[in-house]
C-alpha cells in the first residue's frame, strides 16, 4: 500500500527531502567556504546534507501547493512558514543540545537571535524560486529512474542518514559542556590576572582575552596564550619595578608562579582540544556562530533545585 501525504506519495516526499537537503548543503557549504576562504563541510551531520533545508523545502511545498499559481501568496506564505520552521528548529536544538547553532542577534529586527526580518524576507524569495524553478527540476530528476530502483537507493540513503544523524547528535550532546569548560577556564584566568595587577582593570583583561573566548577559535586561543605569555611576564616585571611592590626574592617567586599558571592554562586548553572528536571539530568549523548555552542551562537548573 502506497502511503500518501497531501495527495503525494511518501516515496516522492522522502526523495525530495534528501535532494533538497543535498542542494541546501551545496549552497551553505559554498557560501561559508567562500566567506572563510577554505573548504567547510556545513551542516549538522557529517554527510552532504543540510536537514533543515530538506525539511523546510518539503514542508513549504506541501503547505503552499494549493497556491502555486499565486506568487504573492507563495512569497508571504514562504516568509511565515520558513520563519516558523527556523524559529522552532533553533529553539529545539538549543533546548536539546544547550548550544546556539546560529545567531541573528546582531541583525536588525531579530527575535532572540533565532530569526530576523532579513532572513525571513529571503525565505520568501526562496519559496518563489522553489515553486518556479527548483521543484520542476527536482520532480524531473526523480522521474529519471524507476521507483523500484529509487526505493532501494532511498532505503540505503535513509539508513546511512540515520547512522550519521545519531553519531552527530551524540557528539553534539557533549559539545556544550566542552564550551562551558573552556569558558570557566577563561574566567579563572581573568580573576587570576586581576589579582596579579598585571592589567589595570577586569575590563582590560576581558578585552585581552576576547580573542580566545569562543571555542571555535580554540587553536587561536592556544597561540594567543603562548604568544602573550612573554608579554604578560614583561608587564608584570615592569609593574613591579615601577611601583617597587616586591623585593627580589618575592618577585622571583611571584614570577615563577605566574609563569607556571600560564603554562597550566595552555596545557588545559591543549587537553580540551585533543579530547574533541573529529565530528565536534567539524561542527565548530561548520558553524562559526556556534555558542554554548550550557552555563545558562546549568545556572537555571541549580536555581530550580534551591527554590
Amino acid at each position: 500500500m502506497d502511503i500518501t501525504i497531501a495527495g503525494i506519495s511518501l516515496y516522492y516526499i522522502i526523495s525530495w527531502f534528501f535532494i533538497y537537503s543535498f542542494l541546501g548543503w551545496v549552497w551553505e557549504s559554498a557560501y561559508v567556504s567562500v566567506k572563510k576562504g577554505k573548504p567547510v563541510n556545513r551542516g549538522f551531520i557529517n554527510g552532504p546534507l543540510c536537514t533543515i533545508y530538506g525539511a523546510g523545502a518539503v514542508s513549504v511545498y506541501l503547505i503552499l501547493k494549493p497556491f502555486d499559481g499565486n506568487l504573492l501568496i507563495l512569497y508571504a506564505g514562504g516568509v511565515v512558514t520558513a520563519t516558523l520552521l527556523e524559529l522552532v528548529t533553533g529553539w529545539l536544538m538549543e533546548k536539546i543540545f544547550h548550544t546556539r547553532w546560529w545567531d541573528y542577534s546582531k541583525q536588525k529586527f531579530n527575535f532572540h537571535g533565532y530569526i530576523c526580518v532579513g532572513a525571513s524576507l529571503g525565505w520568501g524569495v526562496f519559496t518563489v524560486l522553489l515553486f518556479q524553478v527548483l521543484h520542476p527540476f527536482v520532480s524531473w530528476l526523480t522521474g529519471l529512474y524507476p521507483q523500484s530502483v529509487g526505493k532501494i537507493v532511498l532505503l540505503i540513503v535513509t539508513l546511512l542518514y540515520l547512522v550519521d544523524f545519531i553519531s552527530s547528535a551524540a557528539a553534539a550532546f557533549g559539545l556544550s559542556k566542552a564550551f562551558a569548560k573552556a569558558e570557566d577556564m577563561l574566567e579563572d584566568l581573568t580573576v587570576y590576572l586581576q589579582g596579579t595587577r598585571v592589567y589595570e582593570t577586569k575590563e582590560e583583561i576581558r578585552e585581552k582575552l576576547e580573542s580566545v573566548r569562543n571555542y571555535r577559535r580554540l587553536q587561536d586561543s592556544l597561540e594567543w596564550l603562548s604568544g602573550r605569555k612573554q608579554e604578560i611576564l614583561e608587564r608584570f616585571e615592569s609593574l613591579v619595578q615601577d611601583r617597587r611592590l616586591l623585593d627580589a626574592e618575592s618577585y622571583m617567586e611571584k614570577k615563577r608562579e605566574l609563569e607556571q599558571r600560564l603554562d597550566e592554562y595552555v596545557k588545559k586548553y591543549t587537553d580540551i582540544r585533543k579530547k574533541q572528536s573529529r565530528i565536534r571539530k567539524r561542527m565548530v568549523c561548520a558553524y562559526p556562530e556556534l555558542k554554548s548555552q550550557f552555563k545558562t542551562y546549568r545556572e537555571k537548573h541549580q536555581k530550580k533545585k534551591t527554590d
